[in-house]
C-alpha cells in the first residue's frame, strides 16, 4: 500500500523588523504582512493574527503567534490558522471572524471567515498614501470591493464613485464609509458591470481627477460574458482615458501571476504609443512589509496634453 503523500513543511517565518513594524503603525495602520516564508504567512488584522499555512503549526509556531517578537511586546487578542482550500479555521487564541482594523487612519471592517476576502487589501497601502498626496476632487473606483480606495479620497474632501458588480462588497464598502462618519450624497456605490458603465460615464460628460482600475483576474459574468483580464484590460483602459479630467491620473492594478510591474508598465507604454497618447508612468510602490516577488504589479499613469 503506497504511503500518504505529506505536505513539505514551509520555512520558518521572517519577523517583521520591529523598526519596520513601528513604522507602519505610525502611519495609523495596523493590517499588514507580519511574517512571511515560502508557502507561509502571517497577516496582522487589528487585534488579530492569522496564520495561513498548508500544515498545522509547529509547538514553537505556535509559541510565537501567541507572543510575536512585536514592538512594546504586544499581544494578539485573538489567532487563527487557516490552510488555504479548507472551509474552516482553527482558533488558537479567541474566537469569532469578524473585527476591524486601521489603515492610515480610517478603519476598516475584517471578516476572516475562509473562502471570503478580509475586506481590505494592505499590499495597496502604499498606494493609498499616493492617492492621499494627490488630493482629488473627484475619485472614481472600479472594481471597487469595499471601497478603501473611495474612502480615502472621501477623507480628504473629494467626491467619490465606487462600482464594483458584486452588491455584497459594496455593501461592505458603505460600511466603511459609515464607520469613518464619510457617509453622504457625494459619495455613490454603484452595483454595475464596469465594462457597461465606462462609455455611460463617458456619454455624460463624467470627469474625474483621479481614476483607480483594479480588475481581477477573472470573474463570472452573471448576466454578461464572463471577466478575463488578458482580454479586457485593454478596452478597459482606453475607455477610462475620457473619464480623465486635466491633469489628472489613474492608478493601473493586476494582480496576475505572469505581470510584474516591469511588464505591466512595458505593456501600458506600447498600448498608449499605438493609440497615440502621451503619457508618464510611475511605478506604484509596495509597502514594506511587502516582499518584491509579491503581487500586484501597479502603474500611476499621468496622461499629458
Amino acid at each position: 500500500m503506497p504511503s500518504p503523500i505529506r505536505k513539505p513543511l514551509p520555512a520558518a517565518p521572517v519577523w517583521l523588523p520591529p523598526n519596520i513594524w513601528e513604522q507602519i503603525e505610525s502611519t495609523g495602520s495596523d493590517a499588514f504582512l507580519a511574517a512571511y516564508s515560502h508557502g507561509l504567512r502571517i497577516e496582522r488584522w487589528g487585534e488579530t493574527l492569522r496564520l495561513v499555512s498548508p500544515v498545522p503549526p509547529s509547538d514553537s509556531l505556535r509559541s510565537s503567534l501567541l507572543n510575536p517578537p512585536a514592538p512594546d511586546a504586544w499581544k494578539p487578542n485573538r489567532v487563527l490558522f487557516h490552510s488555504e482550500g479548507t472551509p474552516t479555521a482553527e482558533f488558537l487564541h479567541g474566537s469569532g471572524y469578524s473585527g476591524e482594523a486601521k489603515e492610515l487612519g480610517l478603519t476598516y471592517g475584517i471578516d476572516l471567515t475562509p473562502g471570503i476576502a478580509p475586506g481590505l487589501f494592505p499590499d495597496q497601502r502604499d498606494n493609498r498614501i499616493r492617492l492621499r498626496s494627490l488630493r482629488p476632487q473627484k475619485l472614481l473606483n472600479l472594481f471597487a470591493h469595499t471601497c478603501a480606495f473611495g474612502a480615502i479620497a472621501a477623507a480628504d474632501g473629494a467626491e467619490t464613485l465606487n462600482i464594483d458588480s458584486s452588491a455584497r462588497s459594496l455593501q461592505r464598502g458603505k460600511e466603511n464609509y459609515e464607520r469613518n462618519q464619510l457617509s453622504g450624497p457625494r459619495h455613490r456605490f454603484w452595483t454595475e458591470d464596469v465594462r457597461r458603465i465606462l462609455p455611460r460615464l463617458a456619454r455624460r460628460g463624467e470627469k474625474f481627477d483621479v481614476v483607480i482600475l483594479d480588475p481581477p483576474t477573472f470573474a463570472h459574468g452573471g448576466r454578461g460574458r464572463a471577466f478575463r483580464i488578458q482580454r479586457e484590460l485593454e478596452p478597459l483602459l482606453l475607455a477610462c482615458l475620457p473619464l480623465l479630467a486635466p491633469c489628472a491620473s489613474m492608478l493601473l492594478s493586476i494582480n496576475e501571476s505572469n505581470t510584474t510591474s516591469a511588464s505591466l508598465e512595458t505593456w501600458a507604454r506600447e498600448t498608449l504609443h499605438r493609440e497615440g497618447i502621451s503619457a508618464r508612468l510611475e511605478p506604484g510602490q509596495k509597502p514594506p512589509d511587502v516582499p518584491s516577488d509579491r503581487m500586484p504589479a501597479t502603474l500611476w499613469i499621468f496622461p499629458e496634453d
